[in-house]
């Protein structure tokens, strides 16, 4: 197809399908996790924090909540980089008035706590998957084979195609206004609706006859946010491959012609899922790879007699 349609493509603010980069949201979800889990930490630390040693310097006080102290040099970890001195003081007072909520909740969480519940070991475990966490990602960072060749994709389509059912209609369309005004209104009509014309020589007769087009039809739009950009012209049950429609609105008159059309619970076609695959194969070899080294790494400590295991 021609791309440099797309160049010229008018879509209507926040209606277009938008791709959701699943690869991203599994980063910014493992950032956010790692994020709550260093809060967590924090929040511990700072629950400790009494005086057990008064000769220890650790600057000026600055809140109290029973006896649990928060002091300067608890905080110094907030100023890693350049601040005015009125940013200062303002992080200086949010922590403070965060710190003292938590402890109080805490103070008050121990006077009902379960005496089972081992919070030593749970800080511990934390702290190791967090550590696991980061060795892993470094190691395959580095070590991963992020090439994916287009048979490779092919092949993971075919093989597991039960993962890529529609859970909604989705349309591909050309979807073009004209003004109704326009003398030649109806052969632009038949123009739109040709099925063997070119993309370039239609895109060549919307612009030379001020045409606007409202839709990519290089994209697949799910059937809601397609019938939003027609202003809800289209009943789901006409739309089938082939089917044209056209109406008028304030002077514009708009032509739809269907392209292609998937139906809820049929398979995506390939080019609808490619990024989707090509997350699903990283994680995979991210997955394998860990494996990999996890098993290598517990082999060779075996040999060097750095593991025991006593159970028989």
């Amino acid at each position: 197809m021609d791309g440099t349609i797309l160049e010229k493509i008018t879509l209507v603010q926040g209606l277009h399908i938008k791709r959701v980069n699943k690869g991203m949201m599994e980063k910014h979800l493992k950032k956010f996790i790692q994020l709550s889990v260093l809060i967590f930490l924090v929040s511990l630390l700072f629950t400790s924090c009494k005086i057990e040693n008064v000769s220890e310097d650790r600057g000026e006080l600055l809140a109290e909540a029973g006896d649990r102290k928060l002091f300067e040099k608890d905080i110094s970890f907030l100023f890693n980089g350049p601040k005015s001195a009125a940013d200062s003081t303002r992080l200086i007072k949010s922590f403070i008035n965060s710190w003292l909520r938590d402890q109080i909740m805490t103070i008050e969480a121990e006077k009902t706590a379960n005496q089972d519940a081992n919070i030593d070991r749970l800080v511990q475990n934390y702290r190791d998957a967090l550590i696991r966490m980061d060795y892993e990602q470094n190691l395959v960072s580095n070590n991963l084979d992020t090439l994916i060749l287009k048979n490779q994709i092919e092949a993971f389509y075919e093989n597991n195609q039960e993962q890529f059912l529609s859970s909604s209609m989705l349309i591909r369309s050309r979807f073009v206004s004209f003004d109704a005004s326009r003398s030649n209104i109806w052969p632009l009509r038949n123009e739109v609706f040709k099925t063997d014309i070119s993309d370039r020589d239609l895109e060549e007769i919307v612009e030379l006859n001020e045409g606007e087009w409202l839709a990519n039809p290089y994209i697949w739009y799910n059937f809601q946010e397609f019938n939003n950009l027609t202003d809800n012209q289209l009943n789901r049950n006409n739309i089938i491959p082939g089917f044209e429609f056209s109406y008028t609105v304030e002077g514009q008159r708009y032509f739809i012609k269907v392209l292609n059309v998937v139906n809820e619970g049929e398979i995506m076609p390939i080019e609808i899922v490619e990024d989707k695959i090509r997350q699903l194969i990283l994680l995979e070899r991210r997955n394998q790879k860990i494996s990999e080294i996890r098993n290598e790494l517990f082999e060779r400590n075996i040999r060097n007699q750095q593991i025991k295991i006593h159970y028989q």
